[in-house]
């Protein structure tokens, strides 16, 4: 008889140790699988289409003029520009201005620090038509210099369709 009981108890400690070793074994599948899903997420966030700003030729440089308020309430103009009405002045200022501080907060510490690699991370994070929009905005209110006669393109689309802003 306690030959029999001896042996019940080693199974019911082989049992045990089954339960403890099948757990592991589904709670390490788990998390594996998860992984490999989250894995894939990644590579298609990566694999996405997105915005980047890229000197075309090397002589070429991107730069960012960021206004640093509002135009002031004495604005005076230069001689050259004799022509130009002060007010058609202050209020181009006044749009930039306001166009800039618009912006997301992440992109205007980028546009602060002057680095074409932290813009270029921001608008990486962006929806294409978002950043392709913030790209414009930055040509046209002239906060983004594109030096030496470059200029911007949409090299997103088919070849001979590249649009020039």
């Amino acid at each position: 008889m306690v030959a029999i009981e001896i042996g019940c108890r080693a199974m019911q400690g082989h049992a045990a140790a089954l339960r403890v070793f099948f757990k592991d074994v589904e709670d390490t599948y788990t998390h594996l699988k998860q992984r490999v899903e989250a894995s894939r997420e990644e590579m298609k966030a990566s694999e996405r289409e997105q915005v980047q700003l890229v000197a075309t030729d090397p002589s070429m440089s991107i730069s960012f003029s960021v206004p640093d308020g509002p135009p002031p309430a004495e604005l005076v103009l230069d001689e050259s520009l004799k022509d130009v009405d002060v007010e058609d002045v202050r209020q181009a200022l006044q749009t930039r201005w306001e166009l800039f501080e618009a912006f997301p907060s992440n992109l205007k510490e980028a546009l602060k620090g002057n680095s074409l690699e932290e813009v270029n991370k921001v608008l990486a994070k962006m929806d294409v038509a978002e950043a392709e929009e913030i790209v414009r905005l930055l040509s046209t209110s002239g906060i983004m210099d594109v030096a030496d006669g470059g200029e911007v393109r949409d090299m997103t689309r088919k070849e001979g369709e590249a649009v020039t802003n």
